[in-house]
C-alpha cells in the first residue's frame, strides 16, 4: 500500500511541474498605448495561451486619428498566430485600413509553408519570421526577410543594433534597434524596436506619413491610467 501510495504522489509532482514548467513557457501578454505625435490614437494589444503543446498569441490593432472631429485615418488589425517548437505553424490576419481590406493566411505541412494573401498565393520552404514584433529573432543578423502580416508581402530589412538603453525613467534596460526596410508598394519602413533583458517588446517608434507613431507599454505610460 505505502508503495502505492508513493507512485501516486510522485505521478501528481511530475503533472504538477511539468503543468508549471508549460504555463511558464507562455509569453506574457503584451499591452500597448499607441501615439501620434503624442497624441493617444489607439492600442496594440497581444494575448498568449497554451494550446496543446503550441503557443497561441491572439494579436488586436486599433488607430483612429481624427481632424477638427472627423475620422480622417481608421485601421484595425487582427493576427492569430500558432507556434510550436520556436517555429510559425499557422497564421490568420484581418486588416481594414481606412477601408482597404487586407488578408494574409499560411498553414505549414511538414517543411512546406502555404502563403496565401492580398497580395500574393506561394508555397515556401523557407523559415517565416512574421512582423508581428513580438518575437525577436526579427532583429537578429544585420538583414531579415520578413512576411508583411498585413497582406503576405514581403520586407526586407537592414538591421543595426543602436545598444544598450534605459527607458521609463531608467525601469527598464533594453537592447534598441533600427530596422529599415520597404513595403511591396514602395513604403520606406522606418523602426526604432526595444526589447528587455528578457527578449520581451517593450516599445517602438516608427514613421507613417510623416508623423512619429509610439508605442507605449500600458504598464508604465503614466498619462493615461
Amino acid at each position: 500500500m505505502r508503495l502505492k501510495s508513493s507512485s501516486i504522489l510522485l505521478v501528481l509532482l511530475t503533472l504538477f511541474c511539468w503543468s508549471a514548467e508549460s504555463k511558464n513557457n507562455i509569453p506574457e501578454d503584451i499591452k500597448f498605448n499607441v501615439y501620434r505625435n503624442s497624441n493617444l490614437i489607439g492600442f496594440h494589444n497581444l494575448s498568449f495561451s497554451q494550446l496543446g503543446d503550441d503557443i497561441k498569441a491572439e494579436i488586436e490593432i486599433k488607430f483612429e486619428v481624427t481632424f477638427l472631429g472627423f475620422v480622417v485615418y481608421d485601421y484595425y488589425h487582427k493576427n492569430v498566430e500558432v507556434w510550436s517548437d520556436d517555429k510559425l505553424k499557422t497564421l490568420e490576419t484581418f486588416t481594414d485600413k481606412n477601408g482597404e481590406e487586407l488578408s494574409c493566411k499560411v498553414s505549414k505541412s511538414k517543411d512546406t509553408y502555404k502563403i496565401s494573401g492580398t497580395s500574393r498565393e506561394t508555397l515556401s520552404e523557407e523559415t517565416i519570421v512574421p512582423t508581428s514584433y513580438w518575437r525577436n529573432e526579427l532583429i537578429k543578423g544585420v538583414k531579415k526577410k520578413t512576411l508583411n502580416t498585413q497582406d503576405c508581402s514581403i520586407i526586407n530589412f537592414k538591421i543595426e543594433s543602436l545598444g544598450k538603453k534605459m527607458i521609463y525613467n531608467n525601469k527598464v534596460k533594453t537592447d534598441h534597434y533600427k530596422l529599415v526596410g520597404k513595403e511591396s508598394t514602395g513604403e520606406e519602413v522606418f523602426i526604432d524596436i526595444w526589447y528587455d533583458k528578457f527578449d520581451r517588446w517593450v516599445k517602438m517608434i516608427f514613421i507613417k506619413d510623416g508623423s512619429e507613431i509610439e508605442y507605449i507599454s500600458k504598464k508604465f505610460d503614466k498619462s493615461n491610467e
